[in-house]
Protein backbone atom coordinates (compact mmCIF):
# COMPACT_ATOMS: atom_id res chain seq x y z
CA UNK A 1 0.00 0.00 0.00
CA UNK A 2 1.35 3.63 -0.93
CA UNK A 3 -0.55 6.58 0.84
CA UNK A 4 -0.01 10.19 -0.23
CA UNK A 5 -1.48 12.91 1.41
CA UNK A 6 -1.68 16.18 -1.26
CA UNK A 7 -3.31 19.39 1.00
CA UNK A 8 -6.79 18.36 2.10
CA UNK A 9 -6.75 15.10 -0.30
CA UNK A 10 -5.46 11.51 1.63
CA UNK A 11 -4.93 9.22 -1.47
CA UNK A 12 -4.40 5.47 -1.19
CA UNK A 13 -2.62 3.20 -3.51
CA UNK A 14 -4.03 -0.41 -2.99
CA UNK A 15 -7.09 -2.42 -2.84
CA UNK A 16 -9.80 -0.48 -1.52
CA UNK A 17 -10.90 -3.72 0.50
CA UNK A 18 -8.16 -3.88 2.53
CA UNK A 19 -7.85 -0.30 2.82
CA UNK A 20 -11.55 0.20 3.67
CA UNK A 21 -11.75 -0.94 7.41
CA UNK A 22 -8.98 1.29 8.36
CA UNK A 23 -10.64 4.76 7.44
CA UNK A 24 -12.69 6.92 9.10
CA UNK A 25 -15.87 7.44 8.92
CA UNK A 26 -17.00 9.90 6.11
CA UNK A 27 -20.41 12.17 5.05
CA UNK A 28 -20.82 10.85 1.42
CA UNK A 29 -19.33 8.59 -0.83
CA UNK A 30 -19.28 9.58 -4.57
CA UNK A 31 -17.70 6.59 -6.98
CA UNK A 32 -17.84 5.37 -10.35
CA UNK A 33 -17.15 1.11 -9.10
CA UNK A 34 -15.86 -0.83 -12.61
CA UNK A 35 -18.82 -1.92 -14.69
CA UNK A 36 -19.42 -5.75 -15.79
CA UNK A 37 -17.55 -6.67 -18.76
CA UNK A 38 -18.78 -4.53 -22.01
CA UNK A 39 -17.76 -4.04 -25.82
CA UNK A 40 -18.95 -2.38 -28.71
CA UNK A 41 -17.69 0.99 -28.97
CA UNK A 42 -14.60 2.79 -30.50
CA UNK A 43 -11.85 5.36 -29.71
CA UNK A 44 -10.71 7.82 -32.04
CA UNK A 45 -7.04 9.14 -31.03
CA UNK A 46 -4.48 11.13 -32.72
CA UNK A 47 -2.03 9.83 -35.02
CA UNK A 48 0.44 13.24 -36.99
CA UNK A 49 -2.94 15.29 -35.82
CA UNK A 50 -5.16 13.65 -37.70
CA UNK A 51 -7.59 11.64 -36.17
CA UNK A 52 -8.20 7.82 -36.61
CA UNK A 53 -10.17 5.15 -35.31
CA UNK A 54 -8.21 2.95 -32.69
CA UNK A 55 -9.30 -0.65 -31.34
CA UNK A 56 -12.52 -1.62 -29.72
CA UNK A 57 -13.52 -0.06 -26.13
CA UNK A 58 -14.21 -2.12 -23.44
CA UNK A 59 -14.79 -1.37 -20.18
CA UNK A 60 -13.15 -2.92 -16.94
CA UNK A 61 -15.12 -5.00 -14.40
CA UNK A 62 -16.25 -8.04 -13.47
CA UNK A 63 -19.56 -9.47 -12.86
CA UNK A 64 -21.71 -7.52 -9.60
CA UNK A 65 -21.75 -10.61 -8.05
CA UNK A 66 -17.81 -10.77 -7.58
CA UNK A 67 -16.91 -7.27 -6.90
CA UNK A 68 -19.94 -6.05 -4.80
CA UNK A 69 -17.73 -6.83 -1.46
CA UNK A 70 -16.72 -3.28 -1.73
CA UNK A 71 -20.31 -1.72 -0.48
CA UNK A 72 -20.53 -3.45 2.54
CA UNK A 73 -17.78 -1.65 4.22
CA UNK A 74 -17.82 1.59 2.23
CA UNK A 75 -21.44 2.07 3.03
CA UNK A 76 -20.48 1.23 7.23
CA UNK A 77 -18.13 4.18 6.35
CA UNK A 78 -20.37 6.46 4.91
CA UNK A 79 -22.72 8.84 7.38
CA UNK A 80 -24.92 10.87 5.30
CA UNK A 81 -25.04 9.09 1.80
CA UNK A 82 -23.82 8.26 -1.56
CA UNK A 83 -23.93 8.61 -5.39
CA UNK A 84 -22.96 5.59 -7.07
CA UNK A 85 -22.62 4.89 -10.83
CA UNK A 86 -23.51 2.11 -13.13
CA UNK A 87 -24.18 1.62 -16.96
CA UNK A 88 -27.64 0.50 -18.14
CA UNK A 89 -26.78 -3.26 -17.38
CA UNK A 90 -26.46 -2.60 -13.52
CA UNK A 91 -28.86 -0.53 -12.87
CA UNK A 92 -31.31 -3.24 -10.46
CA UNK A 93 -28.32 -4.39 -9.26
CA UNK A 94 -26.93 -1.11 -7.80
CA UNK A 95 -30.22 -0.34 -6.53
CA UNK A 96 -30.30 -3.55 -4.68
CA UNK A 97 -27.18 -2.42 -2.83
CA UNK A 98 -29.53 -0.44 -0.71
CA UNK A 99 -32.95 -0.77 -1.84
CA UNK A 100 -34.54 0.71 0.91
CA UNK A 101 -31.95 3.82 1.00
CA UNK A 102 -32.78 4.70 -2.88
CA UNK A 103 -34.04 7.87 -3.44
CA UNK A 104 -32.79 8.93 -6.96
CA UNK A 105 -32.19 7.82 -10.56
CA UNK A 106 -29.33 10.25 -12.53
CA UNK A 107 -29.35 9.96 -15.99
CA UNK A 108 -25.65 11.50 -16.96
CA UNK A 109 -25.71 12.32 -20.81
CA UNK A 110 -22.30 11.91 -22.24
CA UNK A 111 -21.76 14.27 -25.46
CA UNK A 112 -19.56 12.66 -28.44
CA UNK A 113 -19.74 9.08 -26.68
CA UNK A 114 -17.84 6.41 -28.50
CA UNK A 115 -19.96 5.78 -31.73
CA UNK A 116 -21.08 1.97 -31.92
CA UNK A 117 -19.43 -1.09 -33.59
CA UNK A 118 -19.99 -4.36 -33.97
CA UNK A 119 -23.82 -3.90 -33.92
CA UNK A 120 -23.98 -2.54 -31.24
CA UNK A 121 -26.33 0.09 -29.45
CA UNK A 122 -24.89 3.77 -29.66
CA UNK A 123 -24.77 3.99 -25.63
CA UNK A 124 -24.72 7.75 -24.96
CA UNK A 125 -25.97 7.68 -21.12
CA UNK A 126 -24.95 6.42 -17.71
CA UNK A 127 -26.51 6.61 -15.06
CA UNK A 128 -25.85 7.12 -10.90
CA UNK A 129 -27.90 5.79 -7.86
CA UNK A 130 -28.47 8.20 -5.08
CA UNK A 131 -28.93 6.24 -1.63
CA UNK A 132 -29.76 8.72 1.17
CA UNK A 133 -28.45 7.09 4.72
CA UNK A 134 -29.30 10.07 7.11
CA UNK A 135 -30.11 13.46 6.95
CA UNK A 136 -27.80 15.74 6.20
CA UNK A 137 -27.27 16.47 2.46
CA UNK A 138 -29.18 18.78 0.39
CA UNK A 139 -31.03 16.25 -2.08
CA UNK A 140 -33.03 18.79 -3.69
CA UNK A 141 -29.89 20.11 -5.28
CA UNK A 142 -29.56 17.06 -7.01
CA UNK A 143 -31.05 16.80 -10.30
CA UNK A 144 -31.72 13.51 -12.33
CA UNK A 145 -30.93 15.02 -15.46
CA UNK A 146 -27.09 15.97 -17.06
CA UNK A 147 -25.71 17.13 -19.88
CA UNK A 148 -22.43 18.65 -19.17
CA UNK A 149 -21.77 20.73 -22.40
CA UNK A 150 -18.22 19.54 -23.12
CA UNK A 151 -16.74 17.06 -25.64
CA UNK A 152 -15.88 13.69 -23.68
CA UNK A 153 -14.82 11.05 -26.20
CA UNK A 154 -12.99 11.62 -29.41
CA UNK A 155 -10.47 13.52 -30.60
CA UNK A 156 -11.96 16.75 -29.69
CA UNK A 157 -12.57 16.07 -26.00
CA UNK A 158 -11.69 18.44 -23.55
CA UNK A 159 -9.84 17.67 -19.71
CA UNK A 160 -9.26 13.98 -20.95
CA UNK A 161 -5.89 12.52 -19.82
CA UNK A 162 -4.10 11.17 -23.11
CA UNK A 163 -0.71 9.62 -24.37
CA UNK A 164 2.00 11.03 -26.16
CA UNK A 165 -0.71 9.24 -29.26
CA UNK A 166 -3.90 10.44 -27.87
CA UNK A 167 -5.29 7.75 -26.56
CA UNK A 168 -7.32 8.01 -23.44
CA UNK A 169 -4.80 7.51 -20.50
CA UNK A 170 -8.18 5.83 -18.64
CA UNK A 171 -11.12 4.67 -20.08
CA UNK A 172 -14.02 6.26 -17.62
CA UNK A 173 -12.87 9.38 -17.21
CA UNK A 174 -15.59 12.01 -16.10
CA UNK A 175 -15.91 15.48 -16.89
CA UNK A 176 -14.93 17.86 -13.24
CA UNK A 177 -18.25 19.53 -14.10
CA UNK A 178 -20.26 16.67 -13.78
CA UNK A 179 -18.71 15.51 -10.25
CA UNK A 180 -18.93 19.56 -9.31
CA UNK A 181 -22.89 19.55 -9.63
CA UNK A 182 -22.90 16.19 -7.81
CA UNK A 183 -21.14 17.77 -4.96
CA UNK A 184 -23.72 20.33 -4.84
CA UNK A 185 -25.13 17.62 -2.49
CA UNK A 186 -22.77 18.79 0.36
CA UNK A 187 -20.52 16.68 2.73
CA UNK A 188 -16.97 17.86 4.11
CA UNK A 189 -15.91 14.92 3.65
CA UNK A 190 -16.42 12.53 0.73
CA UNK A 191 -14.51 9.12 0.08
CA UNK A 192 -14.23 7.50 -3.44
CA UNK A 193 -12.87 3.69 -3.12
CA UNK A 194 -12.55 3.65 -7.08
CA UNK A 195 -10.71 6.98 -7.61
CA UNK A 196 -9.09 5.80 -11.14
CA UNK A 197 -7.99 9.28 -12.56
CA UNK A 198 -9.42 11.38 -9.87
CA UNK A 199 -11.96 13.79 -10.86
CA UNK A 200 -14.00 13.31 -7.75
CA UNK A 201 -10.92 14.91 -6.24
CA UNK A 202 -10.39 17.73 -8.36
CA UNK A 203 -13.51 18.43 -8.02
CA UNK A 204 -13.24 18.16 -4.28
CA UNK A 205 -10.40 20.61 -4.05
CA UNK A 206 -12.08 23.28 -6.58
CA UNK A 207 -14.95 23.54 -3.87
CA UNK A 208 -12.89 23.20 -0.59
CA UNK A 209 -13.96 19.87 0.52
CA UNK A 210 -11.99 17.05 1.95
CA UNK A 211 -11.30 14.01 0.09
CA UNK A 212 -10.25 10.23 0.73
CA UNK A 213 -9.10 8.38 -2.43
CA UNK A 214 -8.47 4.82 -3.06
CA UNK A 215 -7.47 3.54 -6.13
CA UNK A 216 -5.25 0.24 -7.35
CA UNK A 217 -3.64 0.52 -10.51
CA UNK A 218 -0.90 2.85 -10.01
CA UNK A 219 -0.55 4.24 -13.60
CA UNK A 220 -4.18 5.67 -12.66
CA UNK A 221 -3.09 6.46 -9.11
CA UNK A 222 -0.34 8.91 -10.51
CA UNK A 223 -2.31 10.41 -12.57
CA UNK A 224 -4.58 11.28 -10.02
CA UNK A 225 -2.08 12.56 -7.41
CA UNK A 226 -0.98 14.76 -10.26
CA UNK A 227 -4.34 15.97 -11.36
CA UNK A 228 -5.23 16.50 -7.35
CA UNK A 229 -2.10 18.44 -6.54
CA UNK A 230 -2.67 20.71 -9.24
CA UNK A 231 -6.19 21.75 -8.46
CA UNK A 232 -4.23 22.22 -5.13
CA UNK A 233 -2.08 24.46 -6.39
CA UNK A 234 -4.58 26.58 -8.58
CA UNK A 235 -6.56 27.06 -5.33
CA UNK A 236 -3.64 28.61 -3.59
CA UNK A 237 -2.54 30.42 -6.79
CA UNK A 238 -6.00 32.35 -6.98
CA UNK A 239 -7.55 31.40 -3.35
CA UNK A 240 -9.82 29.67 -2.19
CA UNK A 241 -12.59 32.98 -2.47
CA UNK A 242 -11.67 32.98 -6.08
CA UNK A 243 -11.88 29.23 -6.71
CA UNK A 244 -15.63 29.35 -5.55
CA UNK A 245 -16.62 32.00 -7.40
CA UNK A 246 -14.92 30.25 -10.35
CA UNK A 247 -17.18 27.12 -10.00
CA UNK A 248 -20.19 29.08 -8.77
CA UNK A 249 -19.92 30.67 -12.61
CA UNK A 250 -19.69 27.22 -14.05
CA UNK A 251 -22.45 25.50 -12.41
CA UNK A 252 -24.87 28.68 -12.75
Amino acid sequence: MRKEIIGDAELYLGDCLEILPTLPKVDAVITDPPYRDMAGGIEITLDGGVGRLHRPSKLIGDEWGANAEWFSPTWGLCKLGAIIFCSWHDVDKVKNLARESAIALVTWHKRNAPPSMANAPWFTTEFAWAFKKAPGLAWRKLRTFYDIPKLQAGCMAVEREVDFGGKSMHPTQKPVELMSELLKVGGETILDPFMGSGTTGVACMNLGRKFIGIEIEEKYFDIACRRIDDAQRQSRIFGFDDMLKVQERILS
